[in-house]
Formats: C-alpha cells, structure tokens, sequence
C-alpha cells in the first residue's frame, strides 16, 4: 500500500467552532481530529497509513497551540485512530480492527482506564456520584496525574463519566453510566505485569538496542527513547531501571551514558572508549578517590598557590571523568583547607595550600590566607 503525507488541502471539514462550545478546546480538537479522519476515509482522501500534517501545522491551521494539537492526537492515538512512526511522523491507524488483546495496542492510557474502573467498582462509586480525585486516583495506581487525565477525558467521551466544573480551575468527574471489567481487562490491565506499559516499553527498547546496537556501544539517552515511543521519561527511566538487572544495559553517570552489554552472560569490559583514552591500567575504574588522585597531580603539575583553576566541567574533561565525580574530589580538598571557593563575577575555586602527591616531598603553603593574591 502506498502511504503519503496528507497535507492542509486534504482537510474536507469545517474547523471546530472553540466560540460556539463550552467543552475545553482540546476535546473540541481532540474529536475533530477522529471526525476529520474517518469523513477522509470515507471520501477517499486519506487512507490507513497515510501521514497527517505535522502538529505545527494543525496548531496554525486551527489556531490553537501546540501543546494542545500534541495532546489532542495522543488522546485520539490512545483511542486507536494514529500510530506513531520514529522519525516520519503520525499515521492513521486501522482504527476497526483494533483489539485489547492485542500486545502492541495496549496503551498506557487503555490499562489507567483499566485501574479507574477497578477502583470505582470497589469503591462502590453510586451513579451521579463523584469518583476519588486525580491526586488520589494517582496515588492508588501509581501512575502520573497526567496520564490519569488522559484516561479520564476518554473514558468521559466513551459516557462512563461526565466532567463538572467545580471553582477555578477545579474540575470533578461524575459517575454517569454504569460498566464492568472484563476477564481480558482484569488480565491484562490489571494482574498481569507483564502487560504494564514500561514492560511493555522494556521488550520494545530491547528489540531496538539489540537490532541496532553492538556489545559495549553507547546507545541512545532516555529522552530519545521517550521521544521514539511517544511515552513519558518517567516510564523510560523505569525501563531502563529493569534493564539495567537484567544486564542487558549499563546505565553510567555523566556524560557516558548507558552502553549495551548484551545480556546477563557478558563478561565484556565496561571501560569505555572515552577512558581508555587516558594512560591507565584497563582495569581502572574513576572513583572519586582515585580521581583525587589524579586532579591532585593536575593541580600541582599546572597551577600555583593562589592561582584559580579551571571550572568543573573543564577539569572532568581533561581528567576524563564526570562532572560529579570532581565535584566529589574537590569536596575532599575545601574540606581538607587546600582549595576555597570565591563568589562573585571574579570568583571561582583557589588555591591556598598545594595538595600533597604520593612520592613527592614539596608542597606550597599559603601561610597566610590574606596575603594570597588570587589569579583570574
């Protein structure tokens, strides 16, 4: 099947009138988005597969902004109708064949669906009664108010709910039409871990990292991954927390990143490229007290007392550690009384006694700390 990119002159419906409603404009938005696609579908215009216009071009065709048009299509996406390409953009999804036993289509939002409708059930919510509020219901399901809302909003435009504005910006949902949960949603929404969206969203990055990757190469950050699979970096951070027991990943702080060790049988060594740059043993491993050591030699080999060193992030790449692991060094040495730290447009770290190096006898000794002329 041929699969194009549908442009602004394919939109063959009027905009939402946002004047004429009282609904917020997302779900104006949100339902014209599944309007516009299935009146395409049927006239021939569009076809499943085919690419809709970027959120930026929405947001300026509808004159709405862009947060709205992004959350619009990923309520509509939860709903079935768009599925996310890396790297090409959103297509329309064979939206009648969807199904909830379905793996792939399980979405975040279909499994918080799932936990709200468990949570009303047991509760014994009456209709035309309010259910518990966002903070509670995130708080008993351990998923984030944002997604909490998703499901919300859906399960308000399916009529289970009805949302009433109570002051300000406070808004409560409503009970209004009665439903159950069925063998396949307690299974798979409920009981079955395995079947959560970050063990979900664990299988898909490991497929990615093993297709794309070798033993010991860095991969990509989380954000990226966040970005790829359209969820949020909450949920690719607890992946990647899975990942990291398994030993399919290594996970590194600073600037190294998160490598690939190929599973739990790799014995491969996890230096990486970066370090082995530096003339070390390759077992060597950058704690922070054999980094120590190392800015110690630096310092003594390169600066003067009173002279002012170079800013933290200069100094972990020349060292070819963390930012943090200095910063974890030189706590050693303010607390030890050889460097001090000046505030102001002229400050920085200074030097008042030299650090002293294993197998040297000298050091410089600032006698007294007024008479030091600090160097900028």
């Amino acid at each position: 099947m041929f699969m194009k990119h549908l442009t602004l002159d394919d939109i063959k419906i009027s905009k939402p009138d946002f004047d004429a409603s009282k609904e917020p404009k997302g779900q104006l938005v949100t339902k014209w988005l599944i309007d516009w696609i299935k009146y395409s579908l049927e006239i021939g215009v569009a076809d499943i597969g085919d690419f809709i216009p970027t959120k930026e071009e929405l947001s300026k065709y509808l004159d709405v902004s862009t947060a709205t048009v992004q959350n619009s299509i990923r309520q509509a996406k939860d709903l079935g109708y768009f599925i996310s390409k890396q790297s090409l953009g959103t297509c329309i999804a064979d939206f009648y064949s969807k199904d909830i036993n379905s793996l792939d289509d399980l979405c975040h939002s279909t499994i918080t669906e799932c936990k709200i409708k468990k949570i009303v059930l047991d509760d014994h919510v009456e209709l035309n009664s309010p259910i518990p509020s966002i903070s509670e219901l995130a708080e008993r399901t351990h998923i984030s108010q944002n997604t909490i809302r998703f499901a919300l909003v859906n399960m308000t435009q399916k009529g289970y709910l009805e949302k009433v504005h109570i002051k300000g910006n406070k808004y409560s949902w409503i009970y209004k039409k009665e439903f159950s949960l069925t063998n396949e949603e307690i299974k798979n929404g409920i009981e079955d871990e395995n079947f959560t969206l970050t063990h979900q969203l664990v299988e898909k990055i490991k497929k990615y990292i093993e297709k794309t990757y070798k033993n010991g190469e860095k991969i990509l950050p989380n954000s990226s991954f966040s970005r790829m699979f359209d969820v949020s970096i909450k949920t690719v951070n607890d992946a990647m927390k899975i990942l990291n027991a398994k030993k399919v990943v290594l996970s590194r702080r600073g600037r190294y990143g998160t490598i690939y060790i190929g599973g739990q049988n790799s014995k491969m060594d996890f230096v990486s490229s970066e370090r082995r740059k530096v003339s070390t043993p390759q077992n060597y491993t950058y704690s922070w007290q054999k980094a120590l050591t190392h800015l110690k030699k630096y310092i003594v080999e390169n600066y003067e007392a009173g002279d002012k060193i170079a800013p933290i992030r200069e100094l972990a790449t020349i060292l070819n550690v963390s930012p943090n692991t200095i910063r974890r060094a030189l706590s050693d040495l303010f607390q030890s009384g050889h460097l001090v730290s000046q505030r102001g447009k002229l400050g920085g770290i200074f030097i008042m006694e030299m650090p002293e190096i294993e197998g040297d006898s000298y050091r410089w000794l600032a006698l007294n700390k007024d008479a030091i002329t600090f160097k900028n």
